[in-house]
């Protein structure tokens, strides 16, 4: 398994080194906020097949994302909460 520092996460998704995929909710996107440029995916398609090397997967406390690392996806160590409480940029999706 491989965990990401949020710093790094960010710093190499704004580098374009990888993408963020995010596993919560829309719901929980909209109320709790978003690492910018992140994209919402589905839990139940990203467990069944996940993505490779090139993203790290985002949930709220690092729990779904560790259902979807495999074929050498990372995941941000802590999650969404690691994310915020380390004072990285967030942005409020509107759907």
């Amino acid at each position: 398994m491989r965990s990401l520092d949020p710093a790094e996460a960010y710093r190499r998704a704004q580098n374009g080194e990888l993408r963020i995929l995010d596993l919560r909710t829309r719901a929980e996107r909209r109320r709790l906020g978003a690492p910018p440029g992140s994209a919402h995916v589905s839990l139940l398609q990203h467990v069944a097949h996940p993505e490779g090397e090139d993203v790290v997967y985002l949930c709220q406390h690092a729990v779904r994302s560790k259902l979807a690392l495999r074929n050498g996806a990372a995941e941000v160590a802590g999650g969404f909460k690691a994310w915020s409480e380390s004072g990285l940029p967030v942005e409020h999706p509107q759907r």
